[in-house]
């Protein structure tokens, strides 16, 4: 198990969304800011970036949890409500339904608004990748 107390420098944003990582329940929490140039429909985020942000918190949360690194295989998303543009932060919450690491991590997700409403639910089968070297 990865030490709750370390940065999670590692856990960087490697696609530059601005998103700030942290461990804490219910796994990883990540918050976004959207800016105006990521618009959708006038006024809200662009779903495609709503899925974004989820996928990559919950890609990362076998990363935060145990140093491993893991790639999507599958992503389910429903949409609950927009995401307006309006200044305020979304927190994103990704966790794994068991405590065990392992190759293959059923993953859910959240995107919530401000208040706390629920805008977009995720689920998805991640995937650990070797690294070069590894067996």
């Amino acid at each position: 198990m990865r030490d709750a107390e370390a940065p999670l420098t590692e856990v960087a944003d490697p696609l530059g969304l601005g998103l700030e990582w942290s461990l804490e329940p219910p796994g990883l929490v990540a918050t976004f800011r959207p800016r105006a140039d990521q618009h959708g429909p006038p006024g809200y985020l662009h779903g495609g970036l709503a899925a974004t942000v989820l996928d990559e918190t919950m890609a990362s949360l076998g990363f935060a949890l145990d140093g491993v690194h893991c790639v999507t295989a599958t992503l389910e998303l429903k949409y609950r409500k927009g995401i307006a543009l309006d200044g305020q932060p979304v927190r994103i919450e990704a966790w794994r339904e068991t405590e065990r690491p392992r190759r293959t991590m059923r993953v859910q997700g959240r995107l919530l608004l401000a208040d706390g409403t629920v805008a977009v639910q995720a689920t998805g089968l991640f995937v650990q990748v070797q690294g070069e070297g590894d067996g």
